[in-house]
This record gives C-alpha cells, structure tokens and sequence, in this order.
C-alpha cells in the first residue's frame, strides 16, 4: 500500500508541474494551446485522484462502484473532458478547426457512454463502457499523423515532430489499453449482485499520462526557449525591414498610394496583378509607377530592387 501512495503522489506531481507550466505559458502568451492542454491535464490530475481514492477509501470505492454500475456520471464527465482537450490540442497545434468527423465522433463518444450503462451489469456493459474512449483516442492517434503528413509546409517542423509523436503514441497505447481492459474486466474483476469489485486503475492509460506530461515538461526544458527564441529574432527580423521600408519611403517621399504601390514592385508584381490586388484600373497604376520611377531617377522596374538592396546594405 505504501508503493501505491508513493505511486499516486508521484502522479499527481508530475501532472501538477506539466499544468503548471502549460498555465503559466498561457497567461503570458494567451496561445489556446496552452488553455486546451492545461484543461487536459487537469483531467489527468481529476481521474487519477478519483481512482487514488477507490484504492485508498473502502466506503469511497463501494460507493463509486455501485454508481458506476448503475450511473457513471463521474467517469463519463472525466472521459469526456479528456476526449474533448486532447482533440482540441491536437487541432490547436496543428492551427487548423474542427471538421465534421471530429464533432461526430465526440457525439457518438457520448451517445455510447450514455446508453451503454442502461444494459443489464455485465462484464460485457462495463467493457463496452469503456471501448469507445479508447477508440476515440485511436482516432486523435490517427488525426494527428494525418495532419503531420498534410501541413508539412503551413506549420512549423517542431509541431510536426510533436504531433507524430502524439500520434503513435495515442494509436499504441488505445490498443495496449483495451488489451488490458479486456484482460482485467474478463478475469481480475467481480460484478455478481453479491460481490462488486473493480480494479479501477488502467496501467497502460498511467504509462501514457506519464509520456505525454514528460513529453510536456521536455517541450518547456528542451524545445520551447529555441523556438519562442527564434520567433522573437524572425519578429526582430520582420519589424526590423519593415522599419527600413517606411525609412525608404519616407526618403523619396512617396504618397501613401505609391507606397502600396512600391511595396508589389518589389514583389515583381506586374501592373494588371497591382491593379487587381489594390483594386485600382490599370491607367492610375501605370501613373503612380510613372511617379515612382521619376522619384527614383530609374527607368528599368529591374533597377527597383537593386536600388533599394543596395541602400540596405549601405
């Protein structure tokens, strides 16, 4: 018993350090990521106190036993705030939205959990109970390799890296976790009227908690200062040029209008596209590059950007 109270404690430390950090980059951030992920984990620390107790608490797990038997609004409200923050994490990370599939299968997640209990007590009820949370989590397992695979271009390669990571592990460990499930459901537990014993505890579902929260803990250690540090010096970059650009501007004094205009110039933009993009007719673009050219002293749109790199370097 002792091992188990050592154990729990341990649990509860670690996700109570992944949510400190998830939290306290939120607030300074205001990223939904971070929110989503802190909500998830919180679940971790809800479901793993709830099952500390069963372990723990006779009066406690005779009660919670027979309400889940009957009514399993605890296990169900856990299983789906874990449902719902794990995907929003995933969708989050990846900066895309939910899709129809996503909505449909967190229906049907809670349709089963609703109506699976109204079957007669069973070994077979309490499996079919917890099946679909371990499906589902197949299929966040299988939503994030999918969006890794398809946004190789449109997201940064450290959230590709994370999101396969979660992936693999969310597809190894919802197969690992229904093998014990069904292992410990058939042969370890009790559901006669007259004996009523339910090992709680899903090992599988801790190693997973464990992975993900120090999975959490090496992305804050490891990765986050290189990548909030290479933010900051393309942020630096960017504000840094578009500080010279106005300088630029300001030097030959150029209209607002000529601005925008000189701005698509340096893009190789063609007078029809500049016209389309800044809804303009193409005979005021041709007179506003006219004016360009004349504040320049150029007469080839091939100098425009030679002009201008070369005053940078200078």
């Amino acid at each position: 018993m002792i091992f188990v109270f050592i154990y729990n404690i341990l649990l509860i430390v670690l996700y109570t350090i992944a949510l400190s950090l998830t939290m306290n980059t939120y607030f300074k951030e205001k990223n939904y990521f971070f929110l989503m992920l802190s909500c998830y984990l919180l679940f971790y620390i809800l479901d793993n106190v709830v099952i500390y107790m069963t372990e723990f608490l006779n009066n406690f797990a005779l009660q919670y036993n027979e309400a889940f038997m009957n009514v399993p609004a605890a296990k169900t409200f856990i299983f789906m705030g874990n449902a719902i923050f794990f995907l929003l994490s995933v969708i989050l990370l990846a900066k895309r939205e939910f899709l129809f599939l996503d909505y449909f299968s967190l229906t049907l997640l809670l349709v089963c959990m609703l109506f699976v209990p109204l079957i007669a007590d069973n070994a077979l009820k309490v499996w079919l109970y917890y099946l679909p949370n371990q499906l589902f989590s197949f299929y966040v397992g299988l939503r994030a390799l999918s969006l890794a695979k398809n946004l190789q271009t449109e997201i940064s390669q450290l959230s590709i890296r994370y999101l396969k990571r979660v992936g693999i592990l969310a597809i190894i460990f919802s197969i690992a976790i229904i093998l014990e499930d069904s292992y410990v459901i058939f042969n370890v537990d009790q559901y006669s009227s007259l004996t009523l014993k339910i090992y709680n505890r899903n090992v599988c579902e801790d190693i997973f908690s464990i992975i993900i929260s120090s999975l959490v803990i090496y992305f804050f250690i490891h990765d986050y200062q290189s990548a909030h540090s290479i933010t900051n010096q393309l942020e630096t970059k960017e504000q840094k040029e578009e500080a010279y650009f106005h300088h630029f501007c300001q030097k030959y004094q150029f209209t607002k209008r000529e601005e925008d205009i000189f701005r698509l110039l340096l893009q190789h933009k063609q007078n029809q596209e500049i016209a389309d993009e800044l809804y303009l007719s193409l005979g005021t673009v041709k007179a506003h590059v006219h004016n360009i050219f004349v504040k320049l002293n150029i007469k080839k749109r091939t100098q425009i950007k030679t002009l201008y790199e070369e005053q940078i370097k200078s």
